[in-house]
């Protein structure tokens, strides 16, 4: 397995005659495009009704949980990145850490299919395509192999899917979301309107 995905990064990571254009858009997609996340779910809870405040709470969650996932599978076996074990090209300055799996593509997958499961599904298709992106570019640039973005992908597939079917089996939900409302109400008495 470890031949395989070694093998698959060097077909995607960037050669050193890379053209500078291509890279540039490759950083763009590795780093600016993950502001996507937050951005999007900012928009959702502000001028969004309680539905869609709901698919915000799902979503922050189903990320985190993706997040401490992820440090606890770093803790259980580390990874090195490509770049670390001398392989391929790296056009993306990261610390040296482990690799698997890859937090961007935990976080993003988890974003993409909380919305998906939520039923939009266009607005988590598109999430998904930008999932894809991110991910393709972070290899691209050379920080992480194929694996770790399959491992990030299989995370926030499996966190999105817990966390909306824990939260509404208990139906912490709605109460979850009944607080942050009030906090929000509280804090932001403009925020009442988009109820």
């Amino acid at each position: 397995m470890e031949e395989l995905n070694r093998s698959l990064f060097l077909l995607i990571n960037a050669s050193a005659e890379a053209s500078l254009p291509v890279r540039e858009l490759a950083v763009f997609l590795a780093q600016g495009l993950v502001l996507s996340v937050p951005l999007l779910l900012l928009v959702f809870w502000v001028f969004g009704d309680r539905r869609q405040r709901m698919i915000v709470l799902l979503a922050t969650l189903s990320i985190v949980f993706a997040l401490a996932c992820n440090l606890l599978i770093r803790e259980l076996w580390f990874h090195p990145r490509p770049f670390m074990l001398g392989l391929g090209q790296n056009f993306l300055a990261h610390a040296p850490g482990a690799s698997f799996p890859s937090d961007h593509a935990s976080g993003m997958f988890a974003m993409a299919f909380a919305l998906i499961l939520a039923s939009l599904r266009k607005t988590g298709g598109v999430m998904l395509a930008l999932a894809l992106l991110v991910s393709w570019a972070r290899v691209y640039l050379g920080v992480h192999f194929p694996f770790d973005i399959l491992g990030g992908c299989l995370v926030g597939l499996f966190s999105a899917w817990l966390v909306r079917r824990s939260m509404i089996w208990r139906q912490l939900d709605q109460r979850l979301l009944a607080l942050l409302e009030g906090i929000y109400h509280r804090l932001i008495p403009m925020g009442r309107q988009g109820s």
